[in-house]
């Protein structure tokens, strides 16, 4: 019993020093990022900033156990998407509703974001460039374009960027039924 209790004791102290030497610095914020469409209703994307860390990405391009591991725990769970509305995202249909939000990422460097509902996975490959800045901290943004029901869903994260288009059929052009007089 005793020594159940000097046991507990040193874990307990072990647990506080490690709390306490905890440095919110290194740790990943939370992000959120959202559009608003008036009469539709919100998109909500709201993630960890992970740190894109060079050595485990390699160790993920060349063995795809830990690639696979990574993708189904880490990136599969990075955060929430609540959509007020439908979207299709490339050519994949997003249904109103709550997701979790993911990343898969390939071998060869072709990510996917992910969304799984209760009853629908949606993932929908990403255009993907390598050719740019530096950015230490994944984030992601939705941008308009010269189409008024298409926007850009963008990742930024190390050396890569990828997008893929989001569009809104609640924009898409349409016509009324002329009034009745």
């Amino acid at each position: 019993m005793r020594k159940a209790a000097v046991s507990l004791i040193g874990v307990l102290c072990c647990t506080a020093i490690l709390a306490l030497a905890h440095d919110p610095r290194t740790t990943a914020k939370d992000f959120s990022h959202g559009l608003k469409i008036e009469g539709a209703g919100d998109l909500n994307l709201s993630y960890k900033a992970m740190h894109f860390n060079v050595a485990t990405y390699k160790r993920m391009q060349e063995d795809g156990q830990f690639r696979a591991r990574m993708n189904s725990g880490v990136w599969s769970n990075i955060g929430a998407a609540e959509a007020g509305f439908d979207v299709v995202l490339g050519d994949q249909a997003l249904p109103r509703g709550k997701y979790t939000l993911g990343l898969s990422i390939d071998a060869q460097d072709a990510f996917s974001v992910v969304f799984k509902g209760a009853d629908k996975t949606v993932q929908a490959p990403m255009k993907v460039t390598s050719d740019n800045p530096e950015f230490p901290y994944l984030t992601f943004a939705i941008y308009p374009t010269d189409k008024p029901d298409i926007f850009v869903l963008e990742g930024r994260c190390g050396k890569y960027r990828g997008t893929v288009d989001l569009k809104v059929p609640y924009l898409a052009e349409h016509t009324h039924a002329a009034p009745k007089n």
